[in-house]
């Protein structure tokens, strides 16, 4: 039943650096909005979240709404393409799993001194 109502309301995806007529590009998707995703495009539908990345630079350059056909085309050289399926997937950054790795990281440390 929830995945019915999930798939009748839409895919929601960050979405940044695809509006067609934008006078300016959000370099590394700084501030994406929420996108919901019709359900598709050109015949094909849409079920996933996408975003490339710049593997020199480790930044984002899009995010948005994709079909299998767009998370299954061969990478262009220097692009990183993730593809995901669940509501907002597509996000630039993880900041849970920064601060998951910092608690770690401040648990251990204080062990070692106890230890010492």
């Amino acid at each position: 039943l929830s995945l019915s109502l999930c798939l009748a309301n839409g895919l929601q995806c960050y979405g940044c650096n695809i509006i067609v007529g934008r006078k300016y590009i959000d370099v590394g998707c700084t501030n994406p909005e929420v996108i919901t995703c019709s359900h598709s495009h050109k015949g094909f539908k849409h079920r996933f979240c996408i975003k490339t990345e710049s593997a020199a630079l480790g930044i984002i350059l899009t995010s948005g709404c994709a079909t299998s056909r767009h998370c299954h085309q061969q990478e262009l050289p220097g692009v990183k393409i993730h593809c995901c399926d669940s509501d907002r997937c597509n996000s630039s950054h993880r900041p849970e799993g920064r601060l998951l790795t910092c608690i770690c990281l401040l648990i251990s440390l204080t062990l070692l001194q106890v230890q010492l």
